[in-house]
């Protein structure tokens, strides 16, 4: 029987896949924020013309990813092969960030926007500030602090979501009622300190990155386990009542064990392993100097993992007669070295792509060896020899 819902869950696991879609995001913005207790905190967002944010938001050099479109914002963990992981929000919330509040009764708030006359220019993009006021329904006594934005009105990408649902995630027991404020935030910060204590777009540049998801699956996985967790939460808040002592451990396990899940979802302590099929692609004539990780490290204190030519590549690399080499040498070496970073946790390498790159320069780099002048045969051997 055990073997018969292992293959069910597998099948259905599968077929999860099989529902992924490809999100290619066009643009890449990197956020600074600045405020007078120098919080350590730096964001990231990928922004796609579909609607479609990936937002990675860096707390103490701990990054948390985001994931927003229509459906709404969750936390997601970047896996293998550019696959999104879903089940990132309840790791999140179990581990402190953000409440679940089995028995917080939620407040909703209306957002109320209202333009302000004023513009300032930011990455050379003129926006114009809005205030935000967030109004508790049904009693005006009651606000949150008002906010202040800088908005790009006439912006094909509409991240106001984004902000809406970081809000919502890291306080959770606040909902929105939705806004017709549409347009690009470059800069946004407490409306009272808001030329002191705000966070800003710092850099805007085209992307090519792209990832698989299945948000809303995601989402439904992700309540069902909620759900799951809640059901045993109040058990225990039930044995407390009629035993006034600390609860026998064994009930709320039961209560988890007795939990319904559904087929595509494996009860904890159950693992269901899964590798894409393989696909040959490493022969394609991708451009060579392709993106490297090693180009934008978050820490510097990675590059004691790195082989200490990675630090030097573009340096190092000799001169060659043959106008095509340089190119492909570089990318072969700085690919190599994109993997040794894969032995952090929180790495952001495509370890398919990445090996795809390398397996495709090594193809060349063996067959233009009887095409290269003994000149360039040379200076080539020789530095990969003496690469350490």
């Amino acid at each position: 029987m055990k073997k018969f819902l292992l293959i069910c869950l597998l099948f259905n696991f599968i077929l999860g896949i099989s529902q992924e879609k490809k999100i290619s995001f066009e643009k890449e913005i990197n956020y600074k924020i600045i405020d007078k207790n120098k919080t350590d905190v730096f964001l990231k967002t990928f922004a796609s013309n579909t609607g479609e944010f990936l937002t990675k938001v860096n707390i103490k050099s701990f990054p948390m990813y985001f994931f927003t479109d229509a459906l709404g914002t969750s936390a997601v963990g970047l896996e293998m092969n550019n696959r999104l992981d879903g089940s990132n929000a309840l790791f999140a919330s179990m581990f402190g960030v953000g409440n679940y509040g089995y028995n917080d009764a939620k407040e909703e708030y209306v957002l109320e926007s209202k333009k302000l006359g004023t513009k300032e220019t930011i990455l050379g993009v003129p926006c114009s500030h809005y205030l935000i006021n967030f109004k508790l329904k049904d009693d005006e006594r009651k606000d949150k602090e008002a906010f202040k934005v800088c908005i790009d009105e006439k912006s094909g990408y509409n991240n106001l979501p984004v902000l809406k649902g970081l809000i919502k995630f890291f306080d959770r027991k606040t909902i929105f009622k939705n806004s017709d404020l549409k347009g690009f935030i470059l800069k946004g910060g407490p409306e009272k300190s808001y030329d002191k204590d705000y966070f800003v777009a710092t850099s805007m540049k085209d992307s090519k990155e792209f990832v698989y998801f299945d948000h809303k699956k995601a989402m439904v996985e992700q309540q069902r386990k909620h759900d799951s967790i809640a059901i045993a939460y109040k058990k225990e808040e039930e044995e407390y009542a009629k035993m006034d002592s600390v609860y026998a451990p064994s009930d709320s396990a039961a209560v988890v064990a007795d939990a319904t899940y559904p087929p595509s979802i494996a009860p904890y302590g159950e693992e269901v392993y899964y590798i894409p099929d393989y696909v040959s692609e490493y022969k394609k004539n991708n451009s060579e100097d392709g993106s490297l990780a090693i180009a934008n490290l978050p820490n510097e204190t990675l590059w004691k993992g790195l082989p200490k030519h990675c630090k030097n590549l573009e340096k190092d690399i000799p001169a060659f007669n043959n106008k095509e080499l340089k190119g492909h040498l570089k990318n072969y070496v700085g690919q190599v070295c994109d993997m040794y970073l894969t032995q952090t946790t929180n790495h952001t390498v495509g370890i398919k792509i990445t090996l795809d790159e390398i397996r495709r320069e090594v193809l060349y780099l063996s067959e233009i060896q009887d095409k290269l002048d003994p000149s360039d045969k040379k200076k080539l051997n020789t530095y990969l020899k003496n690469l350490d």
